[in-house]
């Protein structure tokens, strides 16, 4: 050694190690031996030495295609190609000020490596491309892409400029695409940690925060995401958050990912069959989600592995509910109503996303503040979080032809005053409905409001989609769910309708099965073609007023849409039927106006066939003028 390279050394030596390399500024011979080494393992080695888990130093991964991927083979960077761990040879030497020991003047070899290789050094087999750069840009210490017209000088893209993804062509719009403020210019690792050698964060580790004001990329997890609100896919019951990556990677092809515009997005089939293209349709929306569910789950994507308990996609092993067996003719479906076309599921399901600004309404199926993933807007109209008031969002004689909202608030004003507790501020413990205690949306259509529905049975047993017997359940069967005693014993009710009406009973009306009376003198006062082995319906008796009602059922029929929604008659009867807990003793005349229910089927002037002496309708009216008593008393 010349002494001209000693007088160097000694100098170099005697620097003020702190004051140029912190925090690399321990003494030389922490890392170099002076009289022996070996290069390049022992580099590397040296710096894994300190930048592990639970090191003196933060712990990172070499870029290497071991914890990326091997599109190019297997392939690894070292530390040097990128860094000089001393930092006066970048910021004394070259005058720059970002720190990070990143080379300015870069001569990097990208070396293939075996894949059985477990590192943490990995042994070279050959030199698969030399990256060069005299100038190495890197304008601050979390910006990693300048983004001005030379992209071959920034840091990541030295290499990236000339490769598949993030590059200066066509696929370096993949971060691009949702708005400018992203990439170029964006936090690289943000994404691309070091700690896991620059491999793309999964799902949730990326969609854990919103990113970019036009909103390139949205919160799906953690506080404030989509899988934080009240309801949401992928759940335990609780309130814990579990989706995982893999959960997300059963609805969202990945090959395309970030490439699509709103408000496309590239889904999987869940039966396997050819991925779906949401362009913002119903259509193109509606078959995914009915691929799931239906009758058969998703069989693509079963997460316990075990089939006989059911196709279950997500790692919650929940099976999804099946909707397509009744969706087919439903009324709700995108083929009958047009005007849902546009949106379909997301039309009723799913939540708004204030984290996105270019878009204050985007509703998604992740989550919703609502149970059952109801959304909050429907046709950018904001409803209250109330399963009734988005029903009541169409059912208003608007979009539906049905105005269900007159029929059942109207009584807030006085007149449909008797009504089924829907409304939440009539609610309370153990008494309170829901429109869909009554109708399954899903499965409902205009000849069958009650399709698809659960219900009960006359003897007890519960009937319906769902449940043991999962045939299509009649009307009687649903009102039975509440007005029987198969239900929640919390509800609150005056008496057993189910046993009352039981075949079983020695008269009943012809609710479940004609009558016991099958007498000719009753036939023939039966009116509007009824006979003694006809059948009526709950809704003959309980159902909303009409003027156009006369004697006789079928002569004059309720005000559409049908069904026991809304009455000015007590118990929403279609008619009067006065009792002595409902009525006066000045207003229990037993008159049609007063009694108007019970003559839509009995013909009063020809009323009879009492056992004792009455034998007409006069006998019936002494009874009442003189004891007020109403039909009620006996019936």
């Amino acid at each position: 050694m010349t002494i001209s390279v000693l007088l160097a050394l000694a100098t170099f030596l005697s620097l003020p190690a702190a004051a140029v390399d912190s925090p690399h500024s321990a003494d030389c011979a922490t890392c170099h031996e002076e009289h022996a080494s070996t290069w390049p393992t022992l580099t590397s080695q040296l710096c894994e030495g300190c930048h592990f888990d639970g090191g003196p130093a933060p712990a990172v991964s070499t870029h290497s295609s071991l914890t990326t991927d091997n599109g190019y083979g297997n392939w690894h960077v070292d530390c040097w190609e990128c860094h000089d761990v001393h930092s006066q040879h970048q910021n004394d030497a070259y005058g720059t000020t970002y720190g990070m020991y990143l080379d300015v003047n870069l001569d990097a070899d990208i070396v293939e490596v075996s894949p059985t290789d477990v590192g943490p050094s990995y042994t070279a087999l050959s030199t698969l491309r030399t990256v060069t750069s005299s100038n190495v840009e890197h304008t601050s210490t979390t910006d990693f892409v300048d983004g001005d017209s030379s992209s071959s000088d920034d840091i990541c893209q030295v290499c990236h400029e000339s490769t598949t993804n993030y590059n200066t062509g066509t696929a370096f719009n993949t971060h691009t695409d949702y708005g400018t403020d992203t990439q170029p210019g964006g936090v690289c690792t943000a994404c691309h940690t070091h700690g896991n050698g620059f491999q793309a964060q999964g799902c949730t580790g990326c969609h854990s925060t919103a990113q970019g004001s036009t909103g390139y990329r949205r919160q799906i997890v953690s506080a404030g995401g989509d899988f934080d609100a009240t309801s949401h896919h992928v759940t335990d019951g609780s309130t814990t958050e579990i989706v995982s990556d893999g959960d997300c990677a059963v609805c969202h092809d990945q090959s395309s990912h970030q490439s699509w515009t709103e408000p496309n997005v590239y889904l999987n089939d869940p039966d396997g069959g050819t991925a779906h293209s949401y362009d913002g349709t119903g259509s193109s929306l509606e078959t995914f989600c009915l691929g799931c569910h239906d009758a058969d789950s998703s069989l693509a994507y079963d997460s316990d592995s075990d089939p006989t308990d059911g196709y279950q996609p997500f790692s919650d092993g929940r099976a999804p509910d099946d909707i397509n067996t009744w969706w087919t003719s439903a009324s709700h479906a995108t083929t009958s109503v047009t005007a849902l076309s546009d949106s379909a599921c997301m039309t009723c399901h799913g939540g708004t996303d204030s984290t996105r600004s270019g878009s204050s309404v985007d509703p998604n199926v992740h989550g919703s503040s609502n149970v059952s993933l109801l959304s909050s807007t429907v046709d950018g109209v904001t409803v209250s979080n109330v399963e009734e008031q988005l029903c009541y969002s169409c059912h208003d004689g608007t979009t539906a032809a049905t105005d269900i909202e007159t029929q059942e608030l109207t009584g807030t004003n006085g007149t449909y005053i008797y009504h089924h507790p829907v409304l939440d501020s009539e609610q309370s413990t153990g008494r309170s409905v829901e429109c869909t205690d009554c109708h399954n949306p899903h499965g409902a259509t205009s000849a069958n409001p009650v399709a698809g529905a659960v219900g009960v049975d006359i003897d007890g047993s519960a009937v319906g989609a769902g449940t043991a017997s999962a045939r299509e359940v009649v009307e009687y069967e649903v009102c039975l769910s509440c007005h029987g005693d198969s239900y929640n014993s919390s509800r609150s009710r005056t008496t057993n309708k189910r046993t009352d009406l039981g075949t079983g009973n020695s008269s009943y009306h012809p609710i479940v099965q004609a009558g016991r009376n099958t007498s000719t003198a009753l036939n023939n006062q039966l009116l509007g073609g009824l006979s003694t082995s006809s059948i009526i319906s709950c809704s003959d008796c309980h159902n909303n007023p009409s003027t156009a009602d006369t004697n006789g059922l079928a002569s004059g029929s309720s005000a559409s849409p049908q069904g026991p929604h809304g009455s000015s008659n007590a118990y929403i009867l279609r008619e009067s039927y006065y009792s002595q807990s409902t009525g006066t003793s000045s207003s229990l005349s037993f008159s049609t106006t007063n009694y108007g229910l019970c003559w839509l089927c009995h013909d009063s002037a020809t009323f009879s066939r009492h056992s004792h002496s009455n034998t007409n309708f006069n006998k019936h009216s002494k009874h009442v003028r003189s004891e007020r008593a109403s039909c009620a008393t006996c019936h």
